[in-house]
């Protein structure tokens, strides 16, 4: 059926043929590709970025264990500190970070969430290091994002609570 048909068709006309499903085959095969070659050098001009995060993140693990690990001297033997919101508040006035603050919330049974969309690493440091001296505040949970084109300027999501006596 399709023999006799093709037969039928002038040398012209099957050359059109020919061309024109050509033509369509690489239509469609660049409708299907394209996107996903897109989306291959979107994700590869990426991952330069991504390593500078990570050293970035890697430069600065030791800073953050000692922070992690330095005891604070306030509170007796075994005594448990109390962590409010407004002693928090009051130390991020006292360092200056109060106004890039944007959540501050109680979390969980005695935790407090702190939230900076934009805060430089350092201050943060000073600060936690400040908040941990004076009333031994730990911090449970922490998820750090360095932001692209502001170095040392990182956005944090903390969750602080007090620490046990030493």
């Amino acid at each position: 059926m399709w023999s006799t048909w093709w037969r039928e068709r002038a040398p012209r006309e099957r050359a059109l043929l020919i061309g024109g499903g050509a033509a369509l085959v690489l239509v469609v095969f660049y409708l299907i590709l394209e996107p996903r070659l897109q989306e291959r050098q979107r994700l590869a001009a990426e991952i330069p970025q991504l390593r500078e995060d990570l050293a970035w993140m890697q430069r600065h693990l030791s800073q953050a264990k000692q922070l992690g690990n330095r005891a604070g001297p306030g509170g007796g033997e075994g005594e448990e500190r109390s962590l409010t919101p407004a002693l928090v508040e009051e130390s991020l006035r006292g360092s200056g970070l109060n106004e890039r603050v944007t959540a501050l919330r109680p979390s969980g049974g005695r935790g407090i969430q702190v939230a900076f969309d934009q805060v430089p690493f350092p201050e943060l440091a000073t600060w936690l290091r400040q908040l941990r001296n004076r009333s031994g505040a730990e911090v449970r949970k922490a998820r750090f994002e360095r932001l692209a084109g502001k170095e040392g300027v990182v956005k944090v999501d903390l969750v602080l609570a007090a620490g046990q006596g030493s």
